[in-house]
């Protein structure tokens, strides 16, 4: 009997050892959320405080601090036409591809050349050669992008220097979106812009900026993202205190 009771507790105390490290497992398993909630990647919104290198932003969840120091870099973003087209610019036009391979812009976007050309990440201008194929924008098998560097404007065609298809044509009607960016610096930040931040968040959430692009409002004069947030530009900052 006694050898018995010695056997039962010897197997009860092994299932009990299973049960905590199966527990502890579990909990490991689970991460728990960054600080703050931040964004990873940076913040957009629009700019409300700048107290030197640091700047404030609002977004739809709130304020989100940035900082910002002097190896950022700073790019402005304005709203342009079918005029600002010059060759020698880089260009990124999104449109859609008819049955005879001819494309229509419905945005364009244009940026002076860096030291590498017109192929730049940041930009997200024309991929180094032999790079995968840029996926159709939202997934619709009609659109396309066009990317490189533009080598000739005739009334609204544009001839496209691509890294890996060549010359191509792209079609830019007057009612397409254009833009146009240009280098910036820390003295172009004003209150009431829309600012969008690059970098990673800190331990508290602060979003170390690598670089800073001052961007044009949306269609609905509020600063936007994918989600659409921020204030309208020009209601001035936040109320402070309580």
């Amino acid at each position: 009997m006694n050898r018995l009771r010695l056997v039962m507790w010897i197997g009860a105390s092994f299932i009990l050892a299973a049960c905590g490290n199966s527990a502890s497992a579990g909990n490991t398993a689970s991460p728990s959320p960054g600080a703050s909630g931040a964004p990873r990647g940076g913040a957009s919104g629009q700019l409300v405080q700048i107290n030197d290198n640091t700047l404030i932003l609002t977004g739809a969840n709130g304020d989100i601090t940035v900082t910002y120091t002097n190896t950022t870099t700073f790019t402005k973003t304005s709203m342009a036409t079918l005029a600002d087209i010059r060759p020698g610019q880089c260009i990124f036009a999104t449109g859609a591809k008819d049955s005879a391979g001819l494309i229509t812009a419905t945005s364009v976007r244009l940026a002076p050349k860096n030291a590498r050309g017109c192929t730049t990440g940041g930009a997200a201008f024309s991929p180094p050669a032999g790079a995968s194929p840029r996926p159709n924008p939202s997934g619709q098998a009609n659109m396309t992008v066009v990317s490189g560097e533009v080598t000739a404007v005739s009334g609204t065609s544009v001839t496209v220097l691509t890294a890996s298809s060549g010359s191509q044509m792209v079609t830019v009607p007057t009612i397409a979106s254009v833009t146009v960016s240009s280098a910036a610096s820390a003295a172009s930040l004003q209150v009431g812009q829309c600012l969008r931040a690059t970098g990673p968040p800190d331990a508290s959430g602060t979003v170390q900026a690598t670089s800073l692009a001052i961007t044009p409002p949306g269609a609905n004069g509020t600063c936007t993202t994918g989600s659409g947030f921020g204030r309208r530009p020009g209601s001035g900052a936040p109320p402070t205190g309580g």
